[in-house]
């Protein structure tokens, strides 16, 4: 064997094995990582089933971005189904909790007049919330606070409380998918 055959081959061999190495690094490939961080990791692979399974225990935990995007899972049918009575749920903690994507998601669930859970003073009172930092929905708040007091109800509207923590802006896939 000649000296250039002797030292190509190994130098051949060592980097055909760099082709076993996957090109994407997870979470679930190392230890110390929460289950949050995890369910994060799968739904940016929009690998939507393993996300739930991560996502699930840190939204019973209380964590708020787990929580929406639970919510988000559920609301657009992410995992194979739609489901609005459960993103109705998760994305209402979220929202209470402070988390402003999913105060911005409830606005609009709650106006769509399709869904299964239209509630006009809701959508007012999460739309009057996001104003501040949405402005360009200035217009739905003006048609829904015409609806509502149309129907004596704006008066009920603005007596819901609002979240006792301050807005937080945490995780936010409101610009991947359509506000309804």
């Amino acid at each position: 064997m000649s000296l250039k055959t002797r030292f190509i081959f190994p130098l051949l061999l060592a980097l055909s094995g760099c082709v076993l190495i996957p090109d994407f690094y997870s979470p679930e490939m190392a230890d110390g990582y929460t289950d949050a961080e995890k369910g994060i990791a799968a739904f940016n692979r929009a690998d939507y089933q393993q996300a739930l399974q991560y996502l699930a225990p840190a939204a019973e935990k209380g964590d708020i971005d787990a929580q929406y995007m639970i919510g988000m899972i559920h609301l657009y049918g992410l995992a194979g189904y739609k489901n609005s009575f459960a993103a109705q749920k998760w994305l209402t903690l979220a929202a209470q909790a402070g988390q402003r994507a999913a105060q911005e998601q409830l606005a609009f669930l709650y106006n769509d007049e399709l869904s299964s859970v239209y509630n006009p003073i809701d959508a007012y009172h999460w739309f009057s919330m996001i104003i501040a930092d949405r402005p360009q929905y200035q217009e739905k708040l003006n048609n829904l606070e015409w609806t509502l007091r149309s129907r004596g109800l704006l008066a009920t509207a603005k007596t819901i409380p609002d979240p006792k923590k301050p807005r937080y802006k945490g995780v936010d896939y409101n610009s991947l998918f359509p506000l309804r």
